[in-house]
């Protein structure tokens, strides 16, 4: 880490952390806290994250979760969650993401979970916990041509929150992978909405971070009637996101309109992705 990231290091921290009634301890002793924020300030990204998730394990207070979260958040901004590599991923799972989506309808939001990626091999079980025990999927996946592969949860009673959640990925053979993953906060703002039913809106969130990914906005099109819901159009859009649905090549009907707001980091080779969706009937082209 450079002098100048390790004095805004120290700034950050300050700022995040000098709340009233924060943790006066917080710089004292050598418990998994201090060494974590000790381990991120002399530039060892990845030995801070395995400082975190002990201290996450050792039933951290409301004060400490808030701390630590704030560290993490901190310890992205480095290279977008790059270094946070606790270990490589398998030869056998060359891509691997973890999706929290809440989708908003005219009448309801939903919200999901999702783990998706690629594997060489038959997977048994795909499973997700927040530690120590609370199961938040486990199932074996739908495995697609060339290996793509999912497993999902809907109709979740609250976010999917901040805390230490343990994922584990069991093959039809003797092969297993298990990581720890350090969520965040989901952004309590919902920043895409519709306006009518021929514009959305996208409002300004906090500052991009410059080493993460820029937001993608997911437009799709599908037929009503296709209850396989196989996108009769999509597109994704980065840099100058679109308010409102561009020509497309369909024809005049009434349709189903997805479009998402997609925000992204990672953790070593894992994506973790946030994504705010909306969704309605439109008739188009009468938009």
């Amino acid at each position: 880490m450079s002098k100048l990231s390790f004095t805004c290091s120290l700034f950050l921290l300050h700022s995040v952390l000098a709340t009233p009634g924060a943790v006066a301890k917080w710089f004292t002793g050598q418990d998994s806290y201090t060494v974590a924020h000790q381990r991120l300030l002399e530039g060892k990204t990845s030995d801070s994250f395995d400082s975190m998730v002990q201290a996450w394990q050792q039933d951290p207070n409301r004060d400490q979760q808030d701390n630590l979260n704030a560290l993490f958040k901190l310890a992205i901004t480095e290279d977008c969650g790059r270094s946070l590599a606790q270990k490589a991923l398998p030869t056998w799972i060359p891509n691997l993401s973890i999706e929290r989506e809440v989708i908003q309808n005219l009448n309801q939001t939903m919200l999901k979970l999702s783990i998706t990626g690629l594997t060489r091999i038959k997977i048994a079980e795909v499973k997700l916990t927040k530690w120590p025990n609370q199961t938040i999927v486990a199932s074996t996946p739908s495995i697609g041509d060339g290996g793509y592969f999912f497993v999902e949860t809907r109709s979740l009673e609250k976010p999917i929150g901040a805390g230490l959640y343990q994922l584990t990925i069991d093959t039809e053979g003797e092969e297993t992978f298990n990581h720890w993953v350090l969520l965040t906060e989901p952004t309590a703002k919902q920043r895409i909405g519709w306006k009518d039913s021929k514009n959305w809106r996208i409002e300004q969130g906090r500052l991009p971070d410059p080493a993460c990914p820029s937001a993608v906005l997911s437009m799709s099109l599908y037929d009503l009637n296709d209850t396989t819901w196989t996108p009769l159009w999509t597109e994704d859009v980065d840099g100058r996101l679109p308010t409102t649905l561009p020509k497309i090549d369909v024809a005049d009907g009434r349709y189903w309109l997805s479009v998402g707001l997609i925000e992204s980091r990672w953790q070593g080779d894992i994506s973790v992705l946030d994504i705010q969706t909306i969704t309605r009937p439109v008739d188009y082209p009468g938009l």
